[in-house]
């Protein structure tokens, strides 16, 4: 039979291709080596990604401001970006971030200020004057609605002084015309404020007199109980304040005449057609005064209009009151309507 050639029975020649599948292959080491190499960068991997971002949409970029680099980050362990995603408030914005991309601070948004006037509405009127800065007093205890020793005291037929039999401590008597019998007391800054105002109408040629100004609690027993007596209970409660609920008792309240109306239109209606009345309306809260009952604020105030009571509240509530056409206390407070005992 023939006989077959050398060179016909040598394997054939294998490329450098060839060679090098075949050193990599299992198991000689070559392959060995890689397949290891290929399970630690695949285990790497799973371990880097959160289980619970699996299969969601890649999260939106993160706007970060441009900083000063942190360079005592600088050979820190680069944090994977995956993980500060994940971890980063939704709500919250990085302030600061250092090199290696972890935010220094966060931004927390500021708490509302809490209101100066205790008692008063936080959004009421009385809020903003004295948040703008206006006429703080340094006793921050005087900004207080229940504070009788306060000019800001709310006194009606709801808000009662606590004691009910509460005295001033600085009562003094002003220089001022008297157009009554009754000793005329007023707190010391009322009755500087109370000379002012009677100086300033007399260089108009308006005569103001004093006809009622502070009255104890035991005062006001005897001059609600004379209304009762005259008018029943009802009628009494529309024009006199019971004790302890009256603003005369505060020190801070004076019920005024004109000097040269004579007396029909004392304590009437018609007081507010007099020269003083007029002059007080229009001026009165220039010198820290506010007419405390006006037309139209039964509802709010639980008593008729009276032109001839004034209340001190000192010159910036008084100013802002007018200038902003506000013509209850209780409006300027924000509080709730008092029109009965309740």
């Amino acid at each position: 039979m023939p006989v077959v050639g050398f060179h016909q029975a040598r394997r054939p020649r294998q490329t450098p291709m060839t060679r090098l599948r075949r050193e990599l292959s299992w198991p000689r080491p070559g392959g060995v080596l890689v397949s290891l190499v290929g399970a630690v960068l695949v285990f790497g991997g799973a371990m880097a990604l959160p289980a619970s971002e699996a299969g969601a949409p890649s999260p939106a970029p993160v706007s970060i401001p441009s900083t000063t680099p942190d360079t005592s980050q600088e050979h820190a362990e680069p944090t994977p970006a995956a993980t500060l995603l994940a971890s980063a408030p939704a709500t919250t914005a990085p302030s600061s971030v250092s090199a290696s991309g972890v935010s220094g601070a966060t931004i927390t948004p500021s708490a509302a200020s809490a209101p100066l006037v205790k008692g008063a509405a936080p959004d009421s009127p009385i809020q903003k004057l004295f948040a703008g800065g206006a006429a703080t007093p340094t006793d921050k205890a005087l900004l207080d609605l229940a504070n009788p020793a306060s000019t800001l005291v709310l006194l009606n037929k709801r808000n009662p002084l606590v004691p009910l039999d509460y005295t001033p401590k600085d009562l003094v008597a002003p220089a001022i015309a008297s157009g009554s019998g009754e000793s005329m007391l007023l707190r010391s800054e009322a009755a500087a404020a109370a000379e002012r105002m009677f100086a300033a109408a007399a260089t108009q040629g308006v005569g103001i007199t004093v006809k009622s100004s502070y009255r104890s609690y035991a005062t006001q027993v005897g001059v609600y109980n004379g209304y009762v007596a005259n008018k029943g209970v009802a009628a009494a409660d529309s024009t006199s304040a019971r004790p302890g609920f009256s603003e005369h008792q505060t020190g801070l309240a004076l019920d005024i005449g004109d000097a040269n109306a004579g007396t029909a239109c004392d304590f009437t209606s018609c007081f507010a057609e007099t020269a003083a009345g007029r002059w007080v309306a229009a001026h009165a809260a220039e010198h820290g005064f506010l007419v405390r009952y006006n037309p139209g604020q039964e509802a709010v105030t639980g008593y008729l209009p009276e032109p001839w009571h004034l209340r001190y509240v000192g010159v910036a509530v008084a100013q802002d009151m007018q200038t902003r056409g506000i013509p209850s206390y209780e409006k300027f407070v924000g509080l709730p309507d008092a029109p009965d005992y309740g």
